[in-house]
């Protein structure tokens, strides 16, 4: 008799929970598990089917897509917080270089089962607002109901270069000359096609994982059929633009790990090095060891000004 009195007393509440009507998701919540929760397959999820759905059938066999930026802002070493209300977003901060990313909700206007909000990026270095924010493109989304869930319908991108406005132009010579200008873009565009030929090579040959070989990854194309290979020829030997590339670190199959090194074939240039997570680091004294080891996340490579990266999105298994 005890037992079932106990058994009726523990249930009674239980029924009461489940009976309860869940909380509905806001768009905020939902654009802040879409783009800053821990896994990149959030963004799935608030996409709309038909966009699934085209990109699975795509022709391409492939698509471009936001990581997951919560887990690349916190595996930089960065403090990372989210904000739940108030017109603050998103607020990453790096204690070791005093840089500070803000991200910031202008507008939010919900009507029903539609919701459009107006982002800006706001980027601090010690404190003080850095002068190109000003000019860093204002994000407009669009987002809408479908099956209970909020999904993302539309973004576009406001943004104003005035190249006649000396306070711009001053902004863009300090922004250049801090990030040492664009004259190793070529390696790093070679490290980010690298990346997405290994993504490539591990699903078309799951059971080898990913490949230290460079003639193994020159078979891995864009799509499939007679679609271009990602890497060419010279990227292939090992040598391009003047860099030594090299693929280390694959285990036994399948492989789970790799690091890739570009090393300058001149003096007083950076060294550049990524792994299978995508990010890309540099090292002032030009050896891919010390990249590999200490070297520092390269903002302007891998992301944007507004530390906002890009992946690709592999295709479904079963295309091969």
């Amino acid at each position: 008799m005890r037992s079932l009195a106990l058994l009726v007393i523990v249930a009674a509440p239980m029924a009461l929970y489940a009976q309860r009507p869940q909380t509905p998701q806001s768009p905020r919540q939902a654009l802040v598990e879409m783009f800053f929760s821990d896994s990149p397959l959030n963004i799935l999820k608030h996409l709309p089917e038909a966009t699934k759905t085209a990109l699975q059938n795509g022709g391409p066999g492939f698509a471009f897509g936001p990581a997951s930026l919560g887990s690349d802002l916190k595996r930089q070493g960065k403090n990372f917080q989210v904000f739940e209300a108030g017109s603050m977003l998103v607020s990453s901060e790096d204690p070791r270089t005093g840089e500070k990313l803000e991200v910031v909700i202008d507008r939010d206007d919900l009507m029903g089962d539609q919701d459009e909000m107006d982002l800006s990026f706001h980027t601090f270095k010690n404190g003080q607002e850095e002068s190109l924010t000003a000019f860093y493109p204002r994000v407009n989304l669009k987002l809408g109901l479908e099956g209970g869930i909020w999904k993302l319908r539309k973004i576009a991108f406001n943004l104003r270069l005035p190249l006649d406005d000396p306070e711009f132009l001053k902004a863009l010579k300090e922004a250049f000359l801090q990030h040492g200008g664009m004259a190793d873009q070529p390696a790093i565009s070679s490290l980010t096609l690298l990346n997405f030929a290994e993504s490539r090579y591990k699903v078309i040959h799951p059971d080898r994982g990913f490949t230290c070989s460079m003639t193994e990854l020159a078979t891995a194309r864009f799509g499939t059929g007679p679609d271009p290979t990602i890497i060419d020829a010279a990227l292939v030997s090992g040598t391009k633009d003047n860099y030594k590339f090299a693929i280390t670190g694959c285990g036994s199959q399948p492989v789970s790990t790799y690091q890739i090194t570009a090393s300058p074939l001149e003096p007083g240039k950076r060294a550049y090095c990524s792994d299978q997570s995508g990010a890309i680091k540099s090292s002032a004294d030009g050896q891919g060891a010390t990249c590999l080891t200490s070297g520092q996340p390269f903002a302007a490579g891998s992301q944007s000004a507004t530390g906002v990266s890009t992946v690709f999105v592999a295709p479904p298994a079963h295309e091969h």
